[in-house]
């Protein structure tokens, strides 16, 4: 539970109470038609935040409702990852002072300092050390350290939290009551009205009495609403917490947060630089983004200038590829400031993605990123493909790097088609899947420990994490059944016997968490293509009608003299290279029981049109039968 928020005694026990008893409130509420509810405007209850809006002009998607449910349990979760290094940090330097002080009484003093140094050093017992760091970390329940903190704990060394595109304030008022141990939320927005809501909502939610002015201090302990371009604030965020002595630079910064919630009317892009300064060593940035149409393929033009990378149009794998071209971008960037990346969970969620991302100050990290960093060279005739990382080790040792080597292969082995090129794009793991089968334990046994209050997309959310649990997050993008089918022209195998054919092959094979037909495999092209040519003996294909690209020529023989030969062809011509066995193994097709593709629960279920929020018109004249307004105001609510 967040900490209360009154400082009077009486307050204190009236917010436990209104954390506590929060849904049997709001149920009572509703039976009484809400009688507290101005006649101009309508409640929306979500999680412990009940936010009043303009009637007729609420821009309140259903559908993010689970992007914020979702950000409410990495959040709580990354609280209780950031106490607990600090705890073991300070319980180390603790162990080694006292192992080092133990040593020192039995050492004469007549040594010198290089002696008794070099003796502590060789007597100073580590394997002990660390099994005792090792035995209180495991013993330690984590969670609850962190709930047990108390209201002086929150203030001296709390959480800060910035939503730098909050508009109505709703997600970052839910912060502040479901995330416990927050010292500060930052509402940051840049229009005046969506301001003035979200302080109306702080008070509606009865947190007033936490309220700060624009200009307090960072360190004060409360809620913030402010007027303020997010590029500019975040940028004046960039001095790292509890320095001694400041430079003169830093003296005209603010401290950098704990949290960056980034959740923009499409792209993130421009918000990126900053986000990735403002966030402390081991801090989380948020990042959603809603420009699919680029990152999807359909305007690359659009996407490689965003994001200085080029996706696949009409790639069946843009889910994913969506993902590692963002995170390509935000690695890259913090790259320039000698910082690495961390992906904690990074998932395609209805219209849109979304990534949670650990910042770290690295720069050996800096060093190997063109390890992380790759191109895929995808066959411009068949969905073969191949990922180069754009780094490689230059020695043994593994300390120096030089540019990777490009496929061996000028052209597609399957179709002798040439490869178009797609990328930069991130290589490494989407996810932390330690984390995610946490995060799957506490939705499957949800307890007052874990959550303030129960999610509402708890069921999907849960089917949503355990599709992530079970992909390969180390193996970048996929094939679809249905796209190999239709490239030879045969029926689609079930999903279960074409995994049982890779996992009998020697190979791991997993779905993706957005697309239910995919295979995602460390196998070669060859050893996926091997599979569909036995499939087609057993239930041969159709004759595949194929185009030919009159002006590239890509689909004509590469034996030229202006034969066609279709794709299919070529493919299934080739002299299979393994035993293909379609027996399922005993237990691979056990899963756990989740709504992993849920249908949408309404029509229309989507994206809306940019929020155009409510008017504020000011007394107007009647001056020659012409009617002035004097101001309008905009907001985009949430």
């Amino acid at each position: 539970m967040s900490t209360t928020t009154a400082s009077t005694d009486d307050a204190v026990s009236a917010n436990n109470k209104c954390n506590g008893e929060l849904k049997k409130e709001e149920d009572d509420k509703d039976k009484n038609n809400n009688d507290d509810i101005p006649e101009n405007k309508e409640l929306i209850v979500e999680g412990q935040a009940r936010m009043l809006y303009p009637k007729g002009l609420v821009f309140y998607n259903p559908v993010q409702v689970q992007n914020r449910d979702v950000s409410i349990l990495m959040c709580n979760m990354h609280v209780e990852r950031r106490a607990k290094r600090q705890m073991m940090q300070t319980h180390k330097k603790k162990i080694y002072r006292q192992a080092r002080e133990d040593i020192i009484a039995t050492l004469p003093d007549t040594l010198s300092k290089n002696d008794r140094d070099r003796l502590i050093d060789s007597r100073m017992d580590r394997e002990k050390i660390q099994k005792e760091l090792s035995e209180m970390e495991s013993s330690t329940d984590w969670a609850q350290h962190v709930r047990d903190k108390t209201k002086e704990d929150t203030q001296k060394g709390g959480v800060r939290i910035l939503d730098a595109l909050a508009a109505s304030g709703l997600r970052s008022i839910r912060y502040w009551k479901e995330i416990p141990h927050v010292k500060q939320v930052v509402i940051n927005d840049m229009d005046e009205a969506a301001v003035d809501l979200a302080k109306e909502n702080v008070c509606y939610n009865q947190v007033q009495d936490v309220l700060l002015d624009d200009e307090s201090d960072d360190n004060k302990y409360g809620i913030k609403v402010q007027l303020g371009d997010a590029t500019h604030v975040m940028y004046m965020a960039r001095r790292p917490p509890n320095i001694e002595k400041y430079t003169p630079t830093q003296l005209m910064q603010n401290d950098q947060f704990d949290i960056v919630d980034l959740d923009p009317y499409g792209s993130a892009a421009p918000f990126l630089d900053a986000a990735v300064q403002s966030v402390v060593h081991g801090g989380m940035i948020n990042v959603t983004c809603t420009d699919m149409a680029a990152l999807g393929g359909a305007h690359p033009e659009t996407c490689y200038g965003r994001y200085a990378a080029m996706p696949i149009p009409q790639g069946k794998y843009l889910q994913e590829l969506a993902l590692r071209i963002l995170l390509h971008s935000i690695a890259t960037t913090a790259a320039k400031y000698g910082r690495t990346i961390k992906p904690i969970l990074s998932v395609g969620m209805h219209f849109y993605i979304r990534v949670f991302v650990e910042v770290y100050d690295d720069k050996a990290g800096v060093n190997a990123l063109s390890l992380s960093i790759g191109t895929v060279y995808q066959s411009t005739r068949c969905p073969s493909f191949h990922v180069v990382p754009h780094g490689q080790h230059g020695n043994k040792s593994g300390t120096k790097y030089q540019p990777a080597r490009a496929p061996t292969i000028p052209n597609c082995e399957e179709t002798g088609a040439p490869f178009k090129t797609a990328g930069p794009l991130w290589l490494g793991p989407l996810h932390d899947l330690t984390v995610v089968d946490e995060a799957v334990r506490r939705l499957e046994n949800p307890s007052t420990k874990y959550f303030t209050f129960p999610l509402k997309t708890q069921k999907p959310l849960h089917g949503l994490l355990t599709s992530v649990s079970e992909e390969l997050s180390d193996i970048p993008l996929y094939y679809t059944i249905p796209d190999l089918c239709k490239t030879v022209g045969c029926p689609a195998p079930p999903t279960k016997k074409f995994n049982a054919a890779i996992i009998n092959a020697g190979y791991r094979v997993s779905g993706y968490h957005k697309v239910p037909n995919a295979i995602k495999t460390d196998a070669p092209n060859y050893v996926v293509w091997d599979i569909m040519r036995a499939w087609c003996q057993q239930y041969p294909p159709k004759k595949v009608k194929e185009k030919k690209n009159k002006k590239t020529g890509e689909n004509s023989s590469p034996e030229g003299k202006g034969k066609f030969i279709s794709a299919a062809e070529k493919i299934l011509s080739i002299e299979p290279k393994i035993k293909v066995d379609f027996t399922i193994p005993e237990g691979s097709s056990q899963q756990k029981k989740a709504q992993r593709f849920p249908p949408n629960p309404e029509a229309n279920w989507g994206p809306k049109s940019r929020a155009t929020g409510y008017k504020r018109k000011s007394e107007t004249n009647d001056v020659t039968n012409n009617q002035i307004v004097s101001e309008t105001k905009v907001s985009k609510l949430e």
